[in-house]
């Protein structure tokens, strides 16, 4: 194994950092986002509304902050996915191999810990390390349960709150619910304890006037029923702010989020039902990924 220099830019001279993400190459209309919620009543764009990007341009946009924080060069950084959108992590790791980069990081950015943050990477690795043994790879720690992640959780839904739209809905006197939906994945793969802790951290947060409650968009437990069930049975909310803990627009926040709210609106027509705009590119979730890069590094020194 080449050996890691300690000096930060001598070891940003030697490594490479793949960012990998799942891909998609939906998210470019705005009937895929949020903004869909209040569209179904009027043709207006929301006030709120953050023009939220595609995944293919937000990918992007977080490959370039990333590559700025760590301070790389342009060389090094490369933007992978799982589906969708080349390369693929095997062509992105030889590109760096190419360029006479042999330590790479491969940087998950994947919200939970899903069947592709967990097997998925496995198989990435042997199958990396079968086409290019003199590649010295390492996985750095994916996203996971994180307060900066709590912290912009929290942002999105007081963006919301100070907006007119959501001044106009509303209503009631019990405690403000709040519905975290992330995108589903089967119970075997994740258990989700940990948005179940995410959803702890983000009601201590928001104080004693709110209620939280998390949900699957699809596949496994809990659901979105269910959660909101929770919501307004059990702890008698007065509405329900649902937040997509999803990065960009696409076929998931559309049919399964913002479809389950409209099951949930007509359940529960007395309760006044919101929805968020995805947690799309930022600061607060690129640096997350660069303080996992950096521990990356760390461990691989001697």
């Amino acid at each position: 194994m080449n050996e890691p220099v300690k000096d930060k830019k001598n070891s940003q001279d030697r490594w490479g950092v793949v960012l990998l993400g799942h891909g998609s190459q939906r998210g470019t209309s705005k009937a895929e986002c949020s903004c869909a919620w209040l569209r179904s009543e009027t043709a207006e764009t929301p006030g709120w509304c953050q023009d939220c990007p595609s995944t293919p341009d937000g990918l992007k946009q977080a490959a370039d902050r990333l590559q700025g924080m760590l301070e790389l060069d342009q060389s090094q950084m490369v933007l992978s996915c799982l589906e969708f959108i080349e390369p693929f992590p095997p062509e992105a790791v030889k590109m760096l191999d190419d360029r006479g980069i042999h330590n790479v990081v491969l940087a998950p950015f994947l919200l939970g810990n899903g069947k592709h943050a967990t097997l998925e990477m496995n198989e990435i690795i042997e199958e990396v390390r079968g086409q290019l043994p003199g590649i010295q790879l390492h996985l750095a720690d994916g996203l996971g349960l994180d307060s900066n992640l709590a912290d912009l959780v929290v942002q999105r839904i007081q963006e919301l709150e100070e907006s007119s739209e959501h001044t106009a809905v509303d209503r009631g006197s019990g405690p403000k619910g709040i519905l975290l939906v992330k995108a589903g994945t089967k119970t075997e793969y994740d258990d989700c304890i940990w948005l179940e802790d995410l959803g702890q951290l983000v009601e201590a947060r928001l104080g004693p006037e709110y209620a939280v409650a998390v949900a699957q968009s699809h596949y496994g437990d809990p659901t979105m029923d269910a959660a909101a069930a929770k919501l307004a049975e059990s702890r008698g909310v007065s509405s329900i702010m649902c937040v997509p803990y999803i990065f960009f627009p696409g076929i998931i926040l559309q049919r399964n989020v913002i479809g389950g709210l409209e099951q949930i609106k007509e359940r529960y027509p007395q309760i006044a039902i919101s929805v968020t705009p995805p947690l799309g590119v930022d600061d607060k979730i690129v640096a997350i990924t660069a303080d996992r890069v950096r521990q990356a590094w760390s461990q691989a020194a001697p």
